[in-house]
C-alpha cells in the first residue's frame, strides 16, 4: 500500500513539473505579420523608377544689375530622380552641378572673362585646376500639387513609335550653396518619353515653369559690385542681391 502512494506521488510530481522553454534563435519570425506582408506587397507592386541625369543637363541663371541681366549656365550637371509613377508625390531625388564648370555673359555676346572671374571669385572658387571640384545640390524632399498625379502607360496602338506624356508639380527640397542650406520650391514640369517599354518611360526632361529666386545674401556670397557704373553711386546699390535660376535636366532610365 506504501509503495502504491509512493508511486502515484511519483506519478503527480512528474505530471506537474514544467518542460522547459525552448531557445529560441534568429530568425525571431519566420513570417511577417499579416500587416507587414500586406505593405511589402504594395511596395513591390509600386517601385520606383531611377533616371540618372545625363550630360544635356544644364542650369541657366541670371543676375539682375542696375546695367542690365547678366545671364551664365552650369553646364557640369549630375544627379539621379526616383521617380514613382504611380504617385509623383513620392518621387525623390539629388541633383549636383559643379560650380567650376561656371560661365557668365555681359549679354547676347560673348563670355567677358572679368565678370567670370569675379563670379568665381565671390563662390571662392580655386584657380588650380587640381582643386577639388565644388558642388551646389538639391535634395528633392517632397513634392506637391502634382497634375496628373501619375503616369499612364502609353497606348500600345503603335507600339513602335515614341510618346510622350507630361506632368506639372512643386519640386520642395534643401537647396546647398556656398556651405549654406536653404529650403527652396521650384515650380516644373516634366516629359516622360516612351519608346519600346510601352508601361515605364524611358526618359524624362523636366524643365522650369519659372524661374525660382535664389538670395546671395542668404548664401554669403559677395555679390558682383557696382555693376551699375553710374556716376556717384555706391558699391551697395550697384552690387546684385539675387539670382534667378531655371533648369533642363535629361534623365534616362536606370536598368
Amino acid at each position: 500500500m506504501r509503495l502504491a502512494r509512493l508511486c502515484l506521488l511519483l506519478c503527480v510530481a512528474g505530471c506537474a513539473k514544467k518542460e522547459p522553454k525552448p531557445m529560441r534563435t534568429e530568425p525571431w519570425l519566420a513570417h511577417p505579420p499579416a500587416r507587414a506582408s500586406a505593405s511589402a506587397s504594395a511596395d513591390a507592386a509600386l517601385p520606383l523608377t531611377r533616371y540618372a541625369l545625363g550630360e544635356r543637363s544644364v542650369i541657366h541663371f541670371e543676375v539682375p544689375t542696375k546695367r542690365g541681366a547678366l545671364r551664365g549656365t552650369i553646364t557640369r550637371v549630375s544627379g539621379e530622380l526616383n521617380v514613382d509613377l504611380s504617385d509623383l508625390s513620392r518621387s525623390r531625388g539629388l541633383v549636383r552641378a559643379e560650380l567650376g564648370s561656371l560661365d557668365i555673359h555681359a549679354g547676347a555676346a560673348d563670355s567677358d572673362p572679368a565678370l567670370l572671374a569675379r563670379a568665381r571669385a565671390a563662390l571662392e572658387l580655386s584657380a588650380d585646376a587640381r582643386a577639388p571640384a565644388v558642388f551646389s545640390s538639391f535634395d528633392l524632399t517632397s513634392v506637391e500639387d502634382a497634375a496628373p498625379t501619375q503616369i499612364e502607360p502609353a497606348p500600345d496602338s503603335d507600339s513602335s513609335a515614341p510618346f510622350n506624356r507630361r506632368a506639372r508639380f512643386i519640386a520642395i527640397g534643401d537647396l546647398l550653396l556656398h556651405g549654406f542650406r536653404v529650403s527652396r520650391r521650384a515650380p516644373l514640369e516634366a516629359e516622360f518619353g516612351f519608346a519600346g517599354d510601352r508601361q515605364v518611360p524611358r526618359s524624362v526632361l523636366i524643365r522650369s515653369r519659372s524661374p525660382f529666386v535664389i538670395s546671395l545674401e542668404t548664401h554669403a556670397i559677395v555679390a558682383l559690385a557696382n555693376e551699375s557704373g553710374a556716376k556717384g553711386s555706391s558699391a551697395a546699390e550697384g552690387k546684385a542681391r539675387e539670382v534667378r535660376v531655371s533648369v533642363e535636366l535629361y534623365g534616362t532610365k536606370v536598368d
